[in-house]
């Protein structure tokens, strides 16, 4: 409608800003996660990231209970961590036409050890170094 078209226009006008913030926030994560056991999301030399989201992939080592109870934690410190994707094929819709858990074990590995951080462009930099102490502290 008129007022959603409104406001998309204006943040069109700021969307490099947003990025750019994004980038920096993503950066500082970068560097703080640096010697912790997770990988952090890639990003190909020349390119540029719009950080939609900072996922961070717990190592192999840790168990989906272990991934549990760290996202648990985060959260019961008051951090909005989230799960970024359910698989797909594990959804209501595709359990009733036959698909099953184990039929895409590589999404399924990777739904047991993904954390979605914050990352929004406001996002302080007090309210980040909160985030980067609260997951060194869980982990």
């Amino acid at each position: 409608n008129d007022i959603q078209a409104a406001l998309g226009f204006e943040q069109i006008k700021r969307i490099n800003d947003y990025i750019k913030r994004r980038n920096i926030i993503a950066e500082r994560y970068n560097y703080a996660f640096k010697d912790l056991p997770l990988t952090k999301q890639l990003k190909r030399k020349g390119m540029t990231s719009s950080y939609h989201l900072y996922v961070i992939t717990l190592n192999k080592n840790f168990s989906a209970k272990d991934h549990l109870k760290i996202f648990n934690k985060m959260r019961d410190k008051k951090i909005g961590v989230n799960l970024h994707y359910i698989p797909v094929h594990t959804q209501p819709y595709y359990k009733k036409i036959g698909f099953k858990k184990g039929d895409f074990p590589a999404a399924e590995n990777y739904y047991k050890r993904a954390i979605s951080l914050p990352m929004y462009p406001t996002l302080t930099r007090k309210d980040q170094n909160r985030v980067i102490e609260s997951l060194k502290e869980c982990l």
